[in-house]
């Protein structure tokens, strides 16, 4: 072994310290004598016999220090992995020019949003902002009202017939306004999504004024909490339904809160036109259709009501039903109409009250005793609501309708 130590340190003489090699010069012999040294076996023996086995382990620990040692250039050196390692399958892409306008800031200002659409200076009122003013010092004459119904029933279309009552300009008739949509989502989708107040004066029809404080609620299911909060602050629940549609699973369910709250209820049946233009039922059959609405309601009010309670009772008679087409502009009720047809005949010398009550069930107009009769005449007839409501709307519309543009 001292042997081979003294072998191994003469031929590392003859390497300087970059591994060149500075010894005598080779023959080509010498070479070939190098390149036999890969056939000798692993295992040598020395000169007395003794096999000489070699540390493999010690064999690769010297190969990896040479590696630590080995020089490598500055720009082959490799301090941090490639971003493909890192994020293997991911594009790397390298933007040398800057792609942002000069007149563009880096940092952008604030800009507030604005989602309202509320007028910035109040429209020409019918009356003075004084009066209403002076009305809010007399409770008796406040009415707080929750317009409640199931979604596309119609309630802001509705209200906006009442708002353009107030109005000194006229409203363009071929356009929906949704005055109660203050919201520009709201306008776009034609869908309420907040409660929204509006104090109107409106006479009832004895000419007397009232302060009403509207809050169209939404109809849509997901935004209740709007409709159960209006309920808190309203005196009284209007219930819109759909003339064709009916009542919906909304519908009863906000019956069920009203009548929770201990709330008065009034039913607006809107979209009358419905029954003459898409429907196109008979006077008649609107008539059973229009009832079979209201029976319904009835019946959801007795099923809803508090067993200490006595069931409200909703009927055109007594002046808690009215009948609209918002979409048209029109609502009126029994009383309204009587005064109508009053007021048009004066000299008939009837009582609008009186004949109100007559306008509703199972009322007929006897043309040979002329008067009304509950029995139906033997000549034949129509019920008093079909004759003098139902029949002249009907001939309104078809005369409308088949106007030619000439």
């Amino acid at each position: 072994r001292i042997s081979l130590y003294l072998s191994n340190s003469k031929i590392m003489d003859q390497y300087d310290e970059f591994g060149n090699y500075v010894g005598p010069e080779l023959e080509d012999s010498d070479y070939d004598e190098g390149d036999d040294f890969g056939d000798v076996d692993d295992n040598e023996y020395e000169n007395d016999g003794h096999m000489v086995v070699h540390d493999d382990e010690m064999d690769q620990d010297n190969t990896e220090s040479n590696d630590n040692n080995r020089i490598v250039l500055h720009e082959d050196k490799k301090y941090y992995p490639e971003a493909e390692e890192v994020f293997p399958g991911v594009k790397t892409v390298t933007l040398d020019e800057d792609a942002q306008e000069l007149n563009e800031p880096i940092i952008k200002p604030i800009k507030p949003k604005n989602f309202s659409i509320l007028q910035k200076e109040a429209p020409a009122l019918v009356y003075e902002s004084e009066f209403l003013t002076s009305l809010m010092n007399t409770p008796t004459l406040i009415r707080n009202i929750a317009i409640l119904g199931q979604f596309h029933h119609g309630k802001t279309v509705f209200v906006d017939t009442l708002v353009a009552a107030t109005h000194a300009d006229d409203w363009d008739p071929s356009k929906e306004v949704r005055y109660t949509d203050t919201r520009k989502d709201e306008q776009d989708r034609q869908l309420s999504v907040k409660s929204t107040a509006v104090s109107l004066v409106l006479e009832n029809i004895k000419s007397k004024s009232y302060l009403l404080n509207i809050l169209d609620c939404p109809g849509h299911v997901n935004f209740s909490d709007e409709s159960t909060a209006a309920l808190r602050a309203a005196d009284g629940a209007v219930i819109v339904v759909d003339a064709v549609e009916g009542v919906m699973m909304n519908t009863e369910r906000l019956i069920k809160h009203a009548l929770q709250a201990r709330l008065p209820i009034c039913l607006v049946i809107n979209k009358m036109d419905r029954l003459v233009l898409e429907l196109k039922l008979p006077p008649q059959d609107a008539y059973f259709k229009l009832l079979h609405t209201l029976e319904e309601v009835n019946n959801l009010i007795v099923a809803h009501t508090h067993a200490s309670a006595k069931p409200q009772r909703l009927s055109p008679e007594l002046g808690n039903v009215c009948f609209a087409a918002g979409q048209h502009g029109w609502s009126f009720t029994l009383a309204s109409f009587a005064a109508l047809y009053c007021a048009r005949h004066p000299r008939f010398g009837l009582n609008a009250t009186d004949l109100a009550k007559r306008l509703w069930g199972d009322w007929y107009f006897n043309t040979e005793k002329n008067a009304f009769s509950k029995s139906k005449p033997s000549a034949g007839g129509v019920r008093t609501f079909v004759q003098y409501i139902l029949e002249p709307l009907y001939k309104i519309y078809a005369h409308t309708i088949g106007e030619t543009p000439e």
